[in-house]
């Protein structure tokens, strides 16, 4: 995609470091996202990019570094106070409540500022995804995976996060699923919202982001602007390892 990087940080992770146990998972790891950045992390699986998402929205705590949003320490902060803060994380495998009707799926992702739901926040949803509109009545258990997946990240997009963190949303889905999740991504990021992705397909995430970390064995080991990641030997080397 190309540019951003000039404007301040929104999200600033420093010497991060979690564990699972007396294993130590992520060593030190460092890096920003700034304000309307769309961000990937690139590694193979189990370099621990999952478990810094997880640290920085509060779901695991961190055995040492620092996190700041917007300025504010939120290191110590409960999920809840994260989300608040503008912080919201769109987990993997479509983690939806089955046995309500996609709407009620919709009026939960906004209970954080609204705690009786925003229905003045649907409209805009359903904008972005059409194809929840068409579904609004319907279960959420009658929905395919693509679109489970789909309401997941349009639950995230509804509380209007400044950050919306997105983890592995491919996982499992048609080609053409994963597209239209990447292009509201992306479409989000030009009106202001910035990203934070996690993803398994390179091509795709490079594609839409500004820029890249790499990650291998709890570590950021590379970074640079997405459009000069692709084929590169730091991108080579973190998945496959230096010849």
């Amino acid at each position: 995609m190309g540019a951003p990087r000039s404007t301040a940080a929104l999200l600033e992770v420093r010497d991060l470091h979690v564990a699972y146990g007396t294993a130590e998972v992520v060593h030190g790891a460092s890096f920003d996202v700034r304000a309307g950045e769309f961000v990937v992390l690139l590694g193979r699986n189990g370099a621990g990019k999952s478990t810094m998402l997880h640290a920085i929205s509060g779901l695991i705590p961190k055995r040492g570094g620092t996190v700041r949003f917007a300025g504010e320490d939120i290191g110590a902060a409960a999920p809840r106070h994260i989300v608040r803060a503008g912080v919201v994380q769109v987990l993997e495998g479509h983690r939806v409540f089955h046995s309500l009707s996609v709407e009620d799926n919709l009026l939960i992702g906004t209970y954080a500022r609204a705690p009786r739901g925003d229905r003045s926040k649907l409209d805009r949803i359903y904008t972005l995804f059409p194809e929840m509109a068409e579904k609004r009545h319907d279960a959420a258990s009658r929905l395919s995976g693509g679109q489970q997946q789909i309401l997941a990240v349009a639950q995230g997009v509804i509380g209007d996060p400044k950050l919306l963190i997105l983890d592995e949303p491919s996982a499992g889905l048609a080609p053409i699923v994963i597209d239209r999740i990447l292009d509201v991504a992306a479409a989000l990021c030009r009106e202001g919202m910035s990203i934070l992705l996690v993803e398994q397909i390179v091509e795709k995430a490079l594609r839409h982001a500004h820029h890249c970390y790499l990650v291998d064995t709890g570590r950021i080991v590379g970074e640079g602007p997405a459009d000069t990641m692709l084929g590169s030997d730091a991108l080579h080397e973190a998945y496959l390892g230096k010849a």
